[in-house]
């Protein structure tokens, strides 16, 4: 009878502990650019091994940075999966996304106060699933699934820094590393018409990317690598910095953020099959890189001077970490018509002493289309490569 006792007493805890809850009480942000309110958060609780168990809970982001808030929710199991459904603010054009984005992070909430929601925690997620089944635990597998995902990158520096808990309006290294993925990902075009397949093409490319990267830890298909450095190539650094100063200004916050170019330019560095090491100024160029492969003779050639009335391209390419500055000086507006967009250019009218461009790329081509005007015209071209304070070169253009 007393061995009975004991039995039951045993089962009895047995069953007490297993049902013992715990209470987590986090905040976080849902980030592609920022997931804007109203967008929603849903909790899965994972066990050891991944799987869901049934319970559930439910939240909404609460303001237009990607906020959202989780207080006192009972899981037996401190692994979640988290998911985040809404618009997102396109860093790549400067507005809402016209369709909403779903992006996933599997996470442990033991001793954590803030979990993200983000394309890296979304890419590496079916990477982690997969070393679980092979026998790691999740701490494991997810350390593993990260360092392999930052080799892809290109970033060599040692990292700590769990991917949940990078934001990309925070300035560190380590959260330059998100917002740089998270631009690359986003094609751009000043096709109106593409323009509405955005989200579903980004959708497409980061579920090709997350189950290329699943299996081995490595992104094989070289067809997806060129798709992200065709991506970079029509990016605009300069004002895609410019759009997201701008957003978290009209949101009443103060950020800094972080150097992103850094890691566009490194993950160029390894994956680009041409690198260019000197400053390019190629004697043609399309004015439109994004959208035409008809060519123009380009003003910024170095040893034309002689031109003809008619249209231009103004075309340089930039190498890596390197800026260039060009300052086209006493061309009035009826002597150079100077027609948008400027791939790859930040252009600065100055009014009737002419205009200056600055470099917004980098190992890519940079072109605009100019028409001379008014036969018997001059201007001066200046170059000023990397930030010289002085011209690197200076040429008189004359057009007949």
């Amino acid at each position: 009878m007393k061995q009975f006792s004991i039995l039951i007493l045993g089962l009895f805890v047995g069953l007490f502990v297993s049902c013992k809850k715990d209470t987590y009480t986090f905040d976080g942000k849902a980030q592609k650019g920022p997931f804007v309110i109203g967008s929603n958060i849903t909790i899965n609780e994972l066990n050891t091994k991944l799987k869901q168990t049934g319970n559930s809970f439910t939240a909404s982001i609460v303001s237009d940075d990607g906020s959202f808030s989780f207080d006192n929710i009972e899981l037996k199991s401190n692994l979640v999966l988290l998911t985040a459904t809404g618009f997102y603010f396109s860093e790549v054009y400067g507005n809402l996304s016209n369709a909403t984005l779903s992006l996933q992070a599997i996470v442990d909430l033991k001793n954590k106060d803030v979990v993200n929601v983000n394309v890296l925690t979304h890419v590496i997620k079916g990477r982690i699933e997969t070393l679980v089944t092979k026998g790691k635990s999740f701490q494991e597998a997810n350390k593993q699934a990260q360092a392999e995902f930052l080799s892809f990158l290109g970033v060599n520096e040692s990292f700590t820094t769990d991917f949940s808990s990078l934001d990309i309006s925070k300035k560190e290294d380590y959260n330059a590393v998100l917002l740089a993925f998270s631009i690359i990902l986003q094609k751009y075009t000043e096709v109106i018409n593409e323009q509405a397949s955005l989200t579903a093409e980004l959708t497409e490319l980061l579920s090709q990317l997350a189950h290329d990267f699943e299996t081995d830890g490595e992104i094989s298909n070289t067809k997806l690598i060129d798709i992200l450095l065709s991506n970079i190539s029509q990016l605009n650094l300069t004002t895609i910095r410019q759009h997201i100063e701008d957003r978290y200004t009209a949101l009443g916050m103060n950020v800094s953020i972080p150097n992103f170019e850094k890691y566009i330019g490194k993950f160029q560095e390894k994956h680009s099959k041409n690198l260019y090491t000197d400053f390019t100024y190629p004697a043609s160029a399309p004015p439109y890189p994004e959208t035409s492969e008809d060519v123009l003779k380009n003003l910024l050639f170095l040893d034309d001077t002689l031109y003809e009335v008619g249209a231009y391209s103004l075309a340089a390419i930039v190498p890596l970490n390197k800026t260039l500055t060009i300052k086209v000086i006493g061309a009035i507006g009826t002597d150079i018509l100077v027609t948008p967009p400027f791939s790859g250019w930040d252009y600065v009218d100055n009014s009737s002493d002419g205009f200056t461009l600055h470099s917004q790329r980098q190992n890519a081509l940079m072109s605009m289309l100019v028409h001379l005007q008014k036969p018997g015209s001059s201007a001066i071209i200046e170059y000023y490569e990397n930030s010289t304070t002085t011209p690197t070169f200076t040429k008189t253009i004359r057009w007949e």
